[in-house]
């Protein structure tokens, strides 16, 4: 079999036992007595004949084994990008100050984001994406630069500005919305996404703090960028929209170690906005890279798009045009893998006649879901399969998302178990760990039960106190650290613990991948141990095996490129 480059196609000349190989990377067969579009079909005008073919560099570099020196040729800037965008080190000189350093990788990211106006930097949670932003801004020089973040992450954002910056720069962070932004060069401004979007007061729209925003800022750096995932947020439209900050921007950096928090879909409006010639037109995008059909709701024909397709390429498409994105494994060898476990916590101690509320959601999901099965499992046709799995993957989603009472009562009822679970934990080991919550009432009763051994934050903890809080459970002068999933799962290092407890679950893989890592980070020496507890018998053991499924879509589409690509970049 060879591959050549022909007017605009990749074309090959196969025999039957190579046809297998070519589906499989992308490639289709061209019939040209056949071919319904001819005025428009670049086969047709690159007269191919009866040949497999792709006009996409993507499938080509699927079988680069096979391509002859003109197809070679092509694809030879195409594969350089694709490996700057995993480059794990670079000879460039980045200003640093004295005693400090950049990591090779870091260096790497640096000079990716340099060479580009706008870059997406989507490290794994823990590489240091925050450093690497910040060498960018060291290595420019700008005259100004706004960072927008979570508000939990402001603090956190000024204290590696003040010891990263080369330069002297003015750190202010606005204290309300009103605050107005002092009009000076060498200016270092951190504020949060909430602050983009107008307030209503006595049910009229202020937008002071905005409005100071509306200046040109030499960079902008959007932390936790997937916070931009919906296209139709205010926050969205303030950042991307025909008037919004990233028009005022002469260049921007995003961050974000999960771009992609549950779908293809949530990474398109920064695509798009970022490179629209790629990725501008939504229904081209949806189509091939979201699954977009239509279903039935209510008598009405509906769009969906939580689909997700052609993920290889989706991948060296956002890598050859803006995102660089490295893996722990990757570029620090020496970090230790986590090991997940779910520890289904017996129910023997519950009264479910106080409780029938969980035995109806949990046969009323069992019956859909097992029915869901029974369709997929009687699929004779691959459109029919796909079918069933749309709506197996739509029913597990939404019935999730609708019961919200059912995770708080199931956090609830098994919160005693928990606590037991948590005590033996505490007995057998001598070491620090970290347990993490979402609802307010139950990590107040966690604070409650381990009283002075502990330090707690959550979304009501006052920003000027976290520090301290995080730095007791660093120094060890806390055992246990007791977090949010939201407010604590992000930003921080908690490397002093390397057994993690998940109280509650979280539908999102993200939310609960990113609180992971803030065990797993550079500075840890040992094994991170993830610890699931779900109560038997109900939606909870479901819930953490669906969360798990979910991951694996994202880690396709983000990190996993065929064997036979990664080899060829590695030769």
């Amino acid at each position: 079999m060879v591959i050549t480059f022909w007017k605009g196609v990749f074309v090959s000349d196969s025999k039957p036992e190579d046809w297998a190989e070519l589906k499989k990377a992308g490639f289709e067969k061209h019939e040209p007595t056949l071919c319904a579009n001819r005025d428009h079909c670049k086969a047709c005008r690159a007269r191919i004949g009866r040949r497999f073919w792709s006009p996409r560099i993507e499938d080509a570099t699927r079988v680069k084994s096979h391509c002859n020196e003109a197809a070679l040729k092509i694809m030879q800037g195409h594969l350089h990008m694709l490996e700057k965008s995993r480059a794990v080190s670079s000879n460039i000189e980045v200003p640093c100050p004295p005693g400090l350093e950049y990591l090779p990788y870091q260096k790497a990211g640096i000079a990716y984001a340099i060479q580009r106006k706008d870059t997406l930097i989507g490290d794994q949670p823990g590489l240091g994406k925050t450093v690497e932003a910040l060498g960018f801004v060291n290595y420019i020089k700008p005259k100004n630069v706004l960072v927008i973040a979570p508000a939990t992450l402001a603090f956190n954002w000024k204290m590696e500005a003040e010891k990263w910056l080369v330069e002297t720069r003015k750190v202010f962070i606005p204290k309300t919305g009103t605050s107005r932004i002092p009009a000076e060069d060498n200016l270092f401004v951190i504020t949060n996404y909430e602050k983009l979007v107008p307030r209503m007061r006595d049910g009229e729209e202020i937008s002071e703090f905005t409005e100071s925003l509306k200046r040109i800022w030499d960079v902008i750096i959007f932390d936790e960028s997937q916070a931009l995932k919906n296209p139709e947020s205010k926050r969205s439209i303030a950042v991307f929209g025909e008037f919004g900050l990233m028009r005022r921007a002469h260049r921007t950096l995003f961050l974000s170690g999960t771009p992609m928090e549950n779908y293809p879909k949530e990474i398109w409006p920064m695509a798009a906005a970022i490179c629209p010639a790629k990725f501008g037109d939504w229904w081209t995008f949806a189509r091939r890279y979201c699954g977009l059909h239509q279903e039935r709701h209510n008598g009405h024909n509906t769009w969906v798009a939580t689909g997700s397709s052609h993920l290889s390429e989706l991948q060296q498409r956002l890598r050859t045009t803006f995102m660089v994105r490295r893996l722990k494994h990757d570029v620090l060898k020496e970090l230790p893998p986590k090991r997940r476990q779910l520890v289904v916590l017996g129910d023997k101690e519950i009264d479910w006649s106080e409780h029938p509320e969980f035995r109806k959601w949990k046969e009323v999901y069992e019956k859909k879901y097992e029915a869901a099965l029974a369709k997929l499992e009687a699929a004779k046709t691959n459109t029919e399969y796909k079918a069933a799995v749309r709506a197996l993957d739509a029913f597990v989603g939404v019935a999730f998302q609708e019961m919200s009472e059912f995770r708080h009562k199931t956090a609830l009822a098994k919160l005693p178990m928990c606590l037991s679970y948590i005590d033996e934990l505490l007995t057998a080991t001598s070491d620090s760990i970290v347990i993490f919550a979402h609802h307010k009432d139950v990590l107040s009763q966690i604070t409650e039960h381990y009283a002075e051994d502990s330090v707690t934050l959550y979304g009501d903890t006052p920003m000027e106190d976290r520090g301290e809080i995080i730095r007791k459970f660093q120094a060890g002068k806390k055992r246990i650290f007791i977090g949010g999933l939201k407010a604590a799962g992000a930003g921080i290092t908690l490397t002093r613990a390397s057994t993690v407890i998940f109280c509650e679950i979280d539908w999102n893989p993200a939310v609960l991948s990113q609180a992971e890592d803030r065990l797993c980070r550079f500075g840890q020496s040992k094994m991170v141990h993830v610890l699931h507890l779900a109560l038997n018998n109900t939606l909870d053991v479901n819930m953490s095996q669906r969360v798990i499924a979910k991951q694996q879509v994202i880690d396709k589409a983000l990190d996993h490129l065929p064997e036979q690509l990664r080899l060829q970049q590695v030769g």
